[in-house]
């Protein structure tokens, strides 16, 4: 059986590229959001919706919601899930790998967003229960910033 820990869920995770007084980051998760959707590139996925799971794990700039417990302190998490939902309601997607970077790209625009790592399989295309997907992790760079922001012109 694959294990599910691939992606840093635990808290004891160093990132890398932080500084000494920075080591941990905090990060807001969605696990197991399941949805049907229209992607594959086979012949048979053209035209119906396969089911989807999405894990998405944002690393985050040390929050400060404990100073006065305001909601705007914090990613909301609504915007992981809305992030998915405008990518699957977008044209259609022949790889998950596509929309795993189009959903990294879409989270890593609140500039409070350090790294993303979103995993996306497929629940159903193989038999016997066995899935298959990709992982993916991106980190936000001052050399991504500008890439980052060019992609997403309705951000205020």
């Amino acid at each position: 059986m694959v294990e599910r820990a691939l992606l840093p869920h635990r808290l004891d995770i160093e990132t890398e590229q932080a500084g000494p007084q920075d080591k941990i980051a905090d990060r807001i998760f969605l696990l197991d959001y399941t949805r049907e959707i229209e992607i594959g590139a086979y012949a048979e996925e053209v035209g119906v919706t396969q089911r989807v799971r999405f894990d998405v794990v944002l690393e985050v700039t040390r929050n400060t919601a404990h100073i006065d417990d305001r909601v705007g302190r914090v990613i909301n998490y609504d915007d992981l899930v809305d992030a998915i939902e405008t990518i699957a309601r977008g044209p259609r997607i022949t790889l998950l790998e596509t929309f795993a970077e189009r959903l990294a790209q879409a989270v890593l625009v609140d500039p409070r967003a350090r790294r993303v790592h979103v995993r996306i399989e497929k629940l159903d295309r193989l038999a016997n229960g066995a899935r298959l997907g990709v992982e993916i992790s991106r980190v936000r760079t001052p050399e991504t910033n500008e890439k980052i922001w060019a992609l997403a012109p309705e951000v205020k």
